[in-house]
């Protein structure tokens, strides 16, 4: 039975208490009221009383909302009007019917006759029916938590659980601690986590192993909805065998539901949950992570949604001896301290400790594991010593498939176990809840390890403690494979039995493996020196050492200066940024960094993490001191200075740029922990030194090709908005100043505006924090002053007063536009100083027109191609001296190649006032250059008094265009002035037009984007479709596909033009070897206004009937269609099969989608589940009868194969390959 049918017979048969209950709630949520007040129900139980009305709500107004229920089924008539009319009678509810906005009436009499609602409906217009159809459809897709908490419904498959059966489960849970129990010493961390859970849509809670992560956000949770009211539901990892389901049945339409994914780490179906998250914006979502594995998990995460992440500290070992005490009753102080001391703020362990210890036996612990062993060799005191065994194996591997060649099956074999035996066991451990297991569709069990708290202490006392295995052995046997488990196993050991003896032992064993592993494939050997190199120093050393050694050199500057992207993917890198951090070996990480950087052998974007934020400051963010930072630097300016290498400029300038920021941003590596962290450095007087140190450092740089961009550096960092800085920065910046005064001279030197305008910041700094300011401006000629004031005219940022050009005399004006023409080509500058260039020069045409073009004329010959034209001044001139006269002479100075824009505009001027026949003969011969000069809507000027010059012009610029601009010529394709345009002045003889948009679409194929040209087009000339046939052609894959996917689009257009060049390329595809891989784009697959018109199915009918004994046409269109919505596709595969009569088309036909979403965590399942969905519709609309009976067998059979498909995607995400 489906969920909503469940829901459908609970509401059948509930009964009125029980009903009153599920409605208020469900009222609750579906208007989203601030507040209910139940008169019809007994506080505390599920008994109705009298009361008119049932339920009301006061809303923020004062008005009311009243709700009035029933489950009467024989009077359903008078009860309804009963209640309508008793809500609106003022002596039973003493309520004003005025201040009365909604009365809502729930009943459970399925198909309420639409009289008795009329009739009910008359009453008042403020009435509202909701009957048993609508309520179950609302539990079902919106509310499910609700139908679960009240009708007893399943929440699915078992994914997600309400939080009292998650509490239930986790006390009687052998392996864990018990969640009743208050949450003490956490006050302000869970405030903060209520206040995130407030204000975000997502939050992560990422902190240690048994440091209190589930506790808190549970109780965060159950606050959270306590003030809202939301549903709340708990997916934990070991019981999402089926999540991919669940997500699709709960949560796609739920609203107001928050969910807890607990150890959200081992969650395999995270990104389908993320995926409905960020598309259902009425979720929120709460997860609890390891800290070992929050790396992995933020990269999924962020791919999906934006989160708040919360790191939960370990408690303090005083807190963990109060709760022993309060919580626990244990009274004996040393054995409190002892077990708080040895946990580490893993509270987890101090509580499983604390409820298995006898007073006397706390003298032999030492260490976490001593404290998790008296817990475990409780719990698992009823498994006998093979049981014990192989759950240890199946704790190494994580998984077990019983098939040979396994690499765990194998080891339990060879450890003397048969597959009845472990098939046993492993039933036990899967109702014990420790395992998960499942069975293939060819009958393999595949088992995987679920308990985290014991899988990480059986692995630690399998290895590092009882020596039942060898670690060394493990590596070796393990390295080659997908996700290798050793490191699994070695990041349990590390983090949750970690001490000094756990971690020697990981030494030492790794030690052993290393001269093996990394003769063997690169691969395998990157992969276990990066995890364990804080363990092998030394060797990890040599390696990356030998790695650059053995690379080619490259000179990739250039790249670094120019990424923005960062990759920690570099083995040599990574090892020498992680061990600069070790006292022991800094040095020697740090010449071996530069050396790397010197070669240039890594990729650009791998030098930009070693010296972005991600990783060049020193990972002790408590070290304020910076010493690491300031040796990098001295020894890359050290090199520099030896080598003048690009490759260490280069990086030097993104790691000063990085210290600058006083931002860090990275991974932390500790031991086969890592942690991110982000952190805004206050400023102190050590920061200060450190920014005056990347000053001294980039001045070896100032007279380099590198020159510029750290001059720019210098003056961007010493900049602020406003006209005085703030009385804090300032103090900041004059405490680095201060320190660098004697390097002024090397990064303010030319007389510039940038850098007058960067002298009088500095001094404005100085003089804000009462210094004198440093800096002589007597070297900056007056005209850099104007400048400056002229291109600050309109600027709140400007060092200068306000200067016009208007308030300038002539003279100065003229010295400004030089300046102005060098700052022009300062990267950075183009705008402003274009825009002062052009009030100049419109100043300089007002107060002396005769000589201005002159002026204009010098300016434009003497300046890059791309300076802006001044059409202000141009415009002014052309009424004051003539456009002839300016034109001549601009020309006698400007080559018109030069600067073809600046004669396009004279002759745009011309068209405007009315060009007189010499003028446009002069604009028919600037066509013969081939470039793109008029457009058709400028050329409309002319037509009136000089028809048919249009045409002439299209035909002479057809003949001699040779530029990839032509499309200018016809504007906008949305223009539809301009497409009518087209149709009327080239009816005579479209051939120009059709020469042009031939030539438009080489140099730019997205002009005409809607192809509205080409409709137009085609009915002015027959050949066009040749033509266009041709064109595309001559496209590459992708350009034609691209083309012929706009072209679809004429599949619902009237014009029967149109329709007839889209039927041509159809029957190509059609007919073509190759044409299967075209025919894709000719269908408005994802247009679903195209997909509901009659006209696109009208015509895929004729399609269909012209090609209907043609088996591979069949499959052809039915393969385009496969992408489409499914509501189309089905009908599209139902309308062939219906026409198709004799099932040729079987075994042919697409069935199923040609492409299918997934994702590493829920792969293709939803998507599997949702084909079978459109198969079963197909059948169901295919006609009667024994003609259609092999068409429906057929169906069956595809639909066979897809459930295989589904097992076996079951067994692909159980095993976590993703």
């Amino acid at each position: 039975m489906s969920q909503i049918n469940q829901i459908q017979e609970e509401l059948r048969q509930i009964e009125g208490g029980r009903f009153q209950t599920l409605a208020n709630q469900y009222l609750y949520r579906r208007y989203s009221l601030n507040n209910i007040i139940e008169l019809g129900s007994q506080c505390g139980a599920d008994k109705t009383t009298t009361g008119v009305p049932d339920m009301y709500s006061v809303e923020e107004n004062g008005h009311y909302l009243f709700a009035a229920y029933t489950t009467s089924k024989s009077d359903i008539r008078d009860k309804l009007l009963n209640d309508a009319k008793d809500c609106l009678d003022k002596s039973k509810t003493s309520i004003d019917p005025q201040l009365i906005d909604r009365i809502v009436l729930c009943h459970t009499t399925p198909r309420l006759s639409p009289s008795i609602a009329a009739e009910v409906y008359a009453v008042d217009s403020r009435v509202e029916i909701i009957g048993p159809e609508t309520i179950a459809s609302d539990l079902d897709g919106k509310y499910p938590a609700l139908a679960h908490a009240v009708l007893g419904v399943p929440l699915g498959k078992g994914s997600f659980i309400s939080p009292d059966r998650f509490i239930e489960r986790n006390s009687n849970a052998r392996f864990r601690t018990d969640l009743s129990k208050p949450l003490v010493h956490r006050e302000s961390e869970l405030a903060d986590l209520i206040e995130s859970i407030e204000q975000n849509r997502a939050v992560v809670i990422q902190g240690r192993s048994g440091s209190g992560k589930t506790k808190i956000a549970l109780d965060a949770c159950l606050s959270f909805i306590e003030k809202h009211r939301w549903d709340f539901l708990i997916l934990d990892s070991r019981y999402s065998a089926n999540l991919d389901e669940d997500i699709e049945l709960i949560l796609s339409e739920s609203e107001n539901v928050i969910i807890l994914a607990d150890d959200a780490n081992g969650n395999l179906s995270l990104e389908h949950l993320l995926g409905v998250c960020s598309e259902n914006g009425k979720l929120k979502i709460v997860f609890t992570c390891r800290k070992m594995y929050w790396s992995e998990l933020a990269a999924r995460i962020n791919a999906c949604l934006r989160y708040k992440e919360i790191e939960l500290a370990p408690l303090a070992a005083e807190n963990i001896d109060t709760i022993l005490e309060t919580e626990y009753g244990i009274k004996n102080r040393a054995l409190r301290g002892r077990i708080a001391t040895i946990a580490k703020g893993n509270l987890r362990i101090a509580i499983m400790a604390a409820t298995s210890i006898a007073d006397g036996d706390f003298e032999a612990i030492r260490e976490p594991y001593d404290l998790l062993k008296i817990y475990m060799d409780s719990a698992l005191a009823s498994y006998s010593i093979r049981e014990k065994r192989i759950a240890e194996i199946l704790a190494i591997y994580d998984y077990c498939d019983l098939v040979e060649d396994d690499p765990c099956y194998d080891e339990l074999l060879r450890s003397g176990y048969d597959s009845a035996e472990i098939r046993d066991f492993a039933s036990k451990l899967n109702d014990w809840e420790i395992v998960t297991t499942l069975t293939s569709a060819d009958g393999v069990l595949a088992i995987r390890m679920e308990e985290q708290n014991l899988r990480d202490f059986l692995i630690c006392r399998h290895f590092a403690k009882e020596r039942n295995g060898s670690f060394a052995d493990f590596i070796l046997h393990t390295a080659g494979m997908p996700n290798p488990p050793y490191l699994k196993a070695a990041k349990s050991m590390a983090e949750v039995c970690g001490s000094e003896s756990v971690n020697e032992y990981i030494r030492k064993e790794c030690e052993k493996v290393w001269d093996g592993l990394k003769s063997r494939d690169a691969r395998i050997a990157d992969q276990f020196i990066t995890a364990f190199h804080q363990f092998l120093p030394m060797q990890a050393l040599v390696f990356a050492s030998d790695r650059i050694e053995k690379s080619t050199s490259a000179d990739v500057s250039e790249e670094i200066l120019g990424t923005n992207s960062t990759s920690n993917g570099s083995v040599p890198l990574h090892i020498s940024v992680s061990l600069m951090n070790s006292s022991e070996y800094s040095q020697i990480a740090l010449e071996l960094f530069v050396e790397c950087i010197e070669k240039g052998t890594e990729q650009a974007s791998q030098y930009k993490w070693a010296c972005g934020s991600d990783g060049a400051f020193a990972y002790d963010f408590d070290s304020t001191g910076f010493d690491l930072e300031h040796n990098k630097l001295d020894a890359l300016v050290q090199k520099y200075q030896q080598s003048h290498s690009r490759n260490i400029a280069a990086c030097l300038i993104v790691l000063t740029s990085s210290y600058l920021s006083s931002r860090a941003q990275h991974v932390r590596q500790n031991g086969l922990t890592y942690t991110f962290n982000t952190l805004t450095y206050n400023f102190t007087s050590k920061l200060a030194e450190l920014h005056a140190h990347c000053f001294r450092a980039l001045s070896v740089l100032t007279e380099t090709e590198f020159g510029k961009r750290v001059k720019s550096a210098f003056r961007q960092h010493f900049s602020f908005y406003g006209k005085e800085p703030e009385a804090e920065h300032a103090e900041n910046m004059h405490s680095v100043l201060s320190r660098i005064e004697e390097l002024f001279p090397k990064y303010i030197s030319e007389d510039s505006t940038i850098n007058l305008s960067c002298s009088l910041s500095i001094n404005q700094i100085y003089e804000t924090c009462a210094q004198n300011p440093p800096l002589s401006l007597e070297g900056f000629c007056q005209s850099t002053f104007d400048t400056l004031g002229l291109e600050n005219s309109e600027s709140p940022v400007g060092k200068e007063p306000r200067v016009s050009a208007e308030d300038l005399p002539l003279e100065r004006l003229t010295e400004a536009l030089g300046k102005l023409a060098e700052d022009y080509e300062i990267s950075g500058k183009e705008w402003e100083s274009g825009r002062a260039i052009a009030k100049v020069l419109l100043e300089i045409a007002k107060r002396i027109p005769d000589a201005a073009s002159s002026i204009i004329a010098r300016h434009i010959a003497s300046s890059p191609s791309t300076i802006p034209i001044p059409y202000e001044a141009l415009d002014h001139l052309a009424e004051t001296i003539g456009r002839k006269i300016l034109r001549n002479e601009l020309g006698a100075v400007i080559d018109v190649s030069d600067h073809p824009a600046l004669f396009d505009h004279l002759d745009l001027l011309a068209i405007k006032n009315g060009a007189d026949k010499q003028e446009l003969d002069e604009i028919l011969a600037r066509l013969d250059d081939g470039r793109t000069h008029l457009r058709l809507k400028d050329l409309e000027i002319v037509e009136p008094k000089h028809p048919g010059y249009i045409l002439k012009y299209a035909s002479r610029f057809s003949e001699h265009a040779h530029n990839d601009e032509v499309w200018r010529f016809f504007g906008n394709c949305g223009d539809e002035k301009r497409v009518s345009a087209l149709g009327s002045y080239f009816e005579s003889n479209p051939s120009p037009a059709v020469n042009l948009y031939c030539l438009a679409l080489e140099g730019y194929p997205h002009f005409d984007y809607d192809l509205a040209f080409l409709r137009c087009l085609l009915r002015l000339e027959n050949s066009m479709v040749d033509r266009f046939l041709e064109y595309a052609s001559n496209l590459d894959y992708h350009q034609r596909h691209d083309l012929l996917r706009r072209v679809s689009s004429f599949w619902t257009d009237q014009d029967d033009h149109a329709w007839n060049l889209l039927k041509t390329l159809i029957d190509e595809a059609l007919s073509e070897p190759l044409g299967r891989f075209e025919i894709a784009a000719l269908f408005p697959v994802r247009d679903a206004n195209a997909l509901s018109s009659d006209i696109f199915w009208n015509r895929l009918e004729h399609l269909v009937r012209e090609r209907i004994a043609d088996a591979n046409s069949l499959y052809r269109i039915s393969w385009a269609l496969s992408d489409c919505n499914d509501e189309a596709r089905v009908r599209a595969i139902t309308l062939i099969l219906t026409l198709d009569k004799n099932g040729i088309s079987i075994n042919h036909l697409e069935l199923r989608r040609s492409s299918m979403s997934g994702s590493p965590g829920k792969g293709f399942i939803p998507a599997e589940l949702k084909e079978i969905e459109a198969i079963d519709s197909i059948a169901t609309q295919l006609p009667a009868g024994v003609a259609y009976l092999k068409h429906r067998e057929w169906l069956s059979k595809v639909r066979s194969s897809i459930e295989s498909d589904i097992e076996n995607e079951k067994w692909r995400l159980f095993h976590g390959r993703q």
